[in-house]
């Protein structure tokens, strides 16, 4: 299905409100509809869903209920969770970001039941969390901040391979002003000290132009060298300022970017307030950041899920890629609500290698699990 083909209306995608589901059995349901739309075999999802059910052990069991005690930061209305779908050489991977949850229901109890699982997670297949340990007491506190990002973990898994973890780290753990300092630190033990330097000393400026260092990820990948992927949220600006920090990374190609933002957003210039974000991705033997990747925002930018699938298939085409998975993801997952509404799609990730190759595209899904934004 092209974007010309999309229906005019897309019933609107919530979370299934029964209090009684469990995040576990949500979860599994939400995953396992990506899977079919992406046409991926039942065996093949039944086999990683094992997976997924060992690393939200034991909080999965736990109902959704109304709310989510404490709030969690991966999602506005608190929701521990959010899948995404991402297209690299036109090949989807499927991924889950999300916050443990602890036993007491603080803060402090889920930056300790992330810290649990990551060292469950020492013994899966190809999996390394030494350099992880490394650097772990910088990220640590003993009064986390309420609805603020603590310790999270990613699971993303392409079909026919193995699942692949991540590590997300708070550098603001002690305080904005200080998240430069943790980096720094965290940087220098991972050898990348090099790649950080031109970043690191334009920290000043940048939050001065209003790009905020706000998270930290680490891959859990044995063997390779480690690479860091750091994450910028822009307050309101000018929409050509949103290059600022992307400009950094040695292979960003700005006329592209500059015409997926205007696919996205609809228009090009003018002032973007709806808080994007830019990753920048470190390896070792690089002098600087080696790739950015720019986080769109779709809600409160587009009309309802149906106009934010268009505008997506219509960069998945314009990259030659195909758009129809996608737009069955989106048809799976609005099911059975009211037409005209969105917030299905929360993200659309764009990154680019090289000139001659696609660019990847990722689509970010967070569920209206509770009512309403926490703050």
């Amino acid at each position: 299905m092209t974007s010309a083909q999309l229906p005019d209306e897309m019933t609107d995608l919530s979370a299934r409100r029964d209090p009684d589901i469990t995040f576990g059995g949500f979860l599994e349901e939400k995953w396992t509809e990506v899977c079919r739309g992406l046409g991926v075999d039942q065996w093949e999802t039944e086999t990683v869903l094992r997976d997924l059910r060992e690393v939200i052990h034991p909080w999965g069991s736990r109902p959704v209920g109304t709310r989510c005690d404490p709030p969690s930061f991966v999602s506005a209305d608190g929701f521990p969770a959010e899948l995404s779908v991402s297209w690299k050489g036109g090949r989807p991977e499927v991924r889950i970001l999300f916050e443990s949850l602890g036993d007491d229901r603080t803060p402090l109890g889920c930056q300790e039941a992330g810290r649990e699982l990551t060292r469950l997670l020492a013994g899966s297949p190809g999996t390394d969390i030494s350099r992880y340990l490394g650097i772990e007491d910088l990220f640590l506190t003993s009064a986390p901040d309420r609805y603020r990002a603590t310790l999270w973990h990613s699971l993303a898994w392409r079909p026919g391979k193995r699942p692949h973890y991540k590590v997300y780290l708070n550098p603001q753990v002690h305080g904005l002003d200080h998240a430069y300092d943790v980096m720094a630190q965290a940087m220098e033990r991972l050898g990348l000290a090099d790649a950080w330097e031109p970043v690191g000393r334009r920290g000043a400026e940048l939050a001065r132009r209003g790009h905020e260092l706000e998270l930290m990820a680490l891959d859990l990948d044995a063997g390779d060298a480690p690479r860091v992927k750091v994450y910028y949220r822009h307050r309101p600006m000018p929409m050509d300022e949103l290059d600022t920090v992307a400009e950094l990374a040695h292979r960003y190609e700005p006329v592209r970017a500059a015409r997926a933002r205007g696919v996205i957003y609809g228009r090009d210039g003018g002032t973007v307030s709806n808080e994007p974000m830019t990753c920048l991705a470190f390896r070792e033997d690089t002098s600087g950041p080696q790739e950015a990747n720019v986080y769109l925002r779709l809600p409160d930018n587009t009309a309802s899920d149906a106009e934010a699938a268009a505008r997506i298939a219509r960069l998945m085409e314009l990259e030659g890629i195909d758009p129809r998975p996608h737009a069955e993801i989106v048809r799976r997952l609005t099911a059975g609500r009211p037409a005209g509404a969105g917030g299905l799609q929360e993200l659309c990730s764009y990154r680019t290698i090289s000139p001659e190759m696609p660019a990847d595209i990722g689509v970010y899904l967070r569920f209206s699990t509770y009512d309403g934004p926490v703050l």
